[in-house]
């Protein structure tokens, strides 16, 4: 039985709106803090989903900076569904991933000479 309320406790659940359309965004991850000004860091087995759409994202860490209105994603980060300016990106997997909470535009690095991988739709 501890166990199982152990296991419980393992994954944390919120739900968070960026930007001031209210695009809203599960967030499931092992831990996750906010802070008074509004930022918000989860780590461990991050999953982030938009309720709005099939946009879903992965990742070892996600942090979310208010006054940047940026969503930053580190470590093993693969991504489906996301849509740009028009683009359409079916999957795509990177070290590091950058959105625009405000604009929807995103970047996307790659380090220890890794190469970012996109199938994309247009």
């Amino acid at each position: 039985m501890k166990s199982v309320l152990l296991a419980s406790f393992l994954f944390l659940l919120a739900e968070f709106s960026f930007a001031e359309e209210l695009t809203h965004y599960t967030i499931t991850s092992d831990s996750q803090v906010n802070t008074l000004e509004g930022d918000l860091e989860a780590k461990g087995n991050v999953v982030i989903k938009r309720n709005s759409d099939n946009f879903e994202a992965y990742s070892d860490k996600l942090s979310f900076d208010k006054d940047d209105k940026s969503l930053k994603l580190i470590g093993n980060v693969y991504v489906k569904n996301l849509e740009s300016e028009g683009i359409s990106i079916e999957e795509t997997s990177g070290d590091e991933l950058t959105i625009s909470t405000e604009t929807g535009l995103f970047e996307f690095k790659s380090q220890n000479k890794n190469r970012v991988k996109t199938k994309i739709k247009f």
